[in-house]
């Protein structure tokens, strides 16, 4: 199993034979460094604070423009939902509303990463469905935000999603009844969320290369007894890495070995020494058929190489391994500080209670402005009809005075 750790383009023209993860649209395409992934989380926030700072404008305005057509029974103004004690039951103004920041939307979404844990243990599906749905929420929102969409309506969507992309069919009656949502609730996010996802549903897992690792340390001679002691504490981590951004920044392989490294270092130690004489003598054997195959000898009685490879100094090979272990640390580093700062309940409960102005009207259905933009677009709609059906009666008239 090879452990890349250079950028997405030197690693695969690095090697001749490229493993298919670097083939596959998870590498080209949701593999980010951390300073890309904070950048674009930031211009996502910041465009969203102002999309819903105008929409909440707007808003007002379509209130105030039709008061009797959002007038309550009682003749009070009721609010895009229902409003906890503590808060004011009509919204503050645009420029009043504390918006998320990108700590709190990603503490929210983080919040519902657990969530999502405890619905597919609950229900029984299997680590590849859960960990496929993590990671379809966690790219979700790289491409929106909670101000937008909430991250319990989209959660519920990439679970069911996951089932069908990772073959464990599930009735949407039954899934909906178990997470007592309505149907089309969930379903009518499935296009949004696989617009988000460019339609990208396969997805690589860290789970998958730690097995494939355990099968490569038995062959590496490491004591099969120290393996199966470190293997179920791998996979604890292996599953504590899916609630961080890892598989953004880090190959499955490199979170992987990252997992098996915590669990039991001198493991990964052996492994990698194995691995380097292994390539040793791979190279060993490479010069031998070379020579067999002919080729002119040179001053010192060798044959020079002919494929244009070179072998790795020494000191090129230490300098790989350090960049190697430089990078299971800052994977160990994510793992760890998840372990150590778990979610906190309190704090996504005061952050939701703020979304609940903080959330952008448009995309509310018992909000003003979404109201004003659906009977625009049904308008539109129609008129889009009349249009068609005025053109199909003109074509038949055209098609009948040929007969006349």
């Amino acid at each position: 199993m090879a452990v890349q750790i250079g950028t997405n383009a030197q690693n695969a023209a690095a090697s001749p034979a490229v493993p298919l993860y670097h083939l596959s649209s998870q590498f080209r395409h949701w593999r980010y460094s951390k300073e890309q992934l904070e950048q674009i989380r930031k211009e996502l926030n910041e465009q969203a604070v102002e999309r819903v700072r105008k929409s909440w404008e707007e808003e007002r305005a379509s209130r105030e423009a039709a008061p009797s057509a959002t007038k309550a029974a009682d003749g009070s103004t009721p609010s895009t939902s229902s409003a906890p004690p503590s808060q004011p039951a009509t919204p503050p103004e645009p420029s009043e509303i504390e918006y998320l920041t990108v700590a709190d939307e990603q503490a929210l979404v983080g919040y519902y990463l657990t969530q999502a844990v405890a619905l597919c243990g609950a229900l029984k599906f299997p680590e590849m469905v859960l960990a496929t749905a993590i990671t379809y929420l966690k790219r979700f929102y790289l491409r929106n935000t909670c101000m937008d969409y909430h991250p319990k309506n989209i959660m519920l969507t990439c679970v069911f999603l996951a089932t069908k992309t990772e073959n464990f069919p599930t009735s949407i009656d039954t899934f909906a009844a178990r997470v007592k949502t309505p149907p089309a609730d969930i379903l009518s996010l499935e296009f949004l969320v696989s617009q988000s996802l460019h339609f990208e549903y396969k997805v690589h897992h860290a789970h998958l290369a730690l097995s494939g690792l355990v099968l490569d340390l038995q062959t590496a001679g490491c004591d099969a007894s120290s393996i199966a002691s470190a293997l179920p504490r791998a996979q604890a981590f292996c599953r504590t890495s899916r609630l961080t951004p890892a598989e953004l920044v880090y190959t499955p392989s490199q979170i992987a070995l990252a997992c098996l490294r915590l669990a039991d270092p001198s493991l990964v130690d052996t492994w990698l020494s194995d691995k380097e004489l292994r390539r040793e003598k791979a190279e060993d054997d490479r010069k031998e058929k070379q020579v067999k195959a002919g080729g002119n000898v040179d001053g010192d009685g060798k044959r020079p190489q002919t494929d244009g490879r070179k072998p790795d100094a020494p000191e090129a090979k230490a300098m790989q391994r350090e960049q190697l272990l430089k990078v299971l640390d800052e994977v160990q580093a994510m793992i760890q500080e998840t372990q150590r700062n778990p979610v906190d309940k309190e704090k996504v409960k005061d952050i939701d209670r703020r979304l609940r102005w903080a959330r952008n009207p448009e995309k509310d259905p018992n909000s003003a402005l979404y109201k004003k933009r659906k009977a625009q677009e049904e308008a539109e709609r129609e008129e889009k009809d009349r249009a068609k059906a005025a053109k199909r009666d003109k074509a038949a008239q055209d098609d009948a005075s040929v007969f006349d």
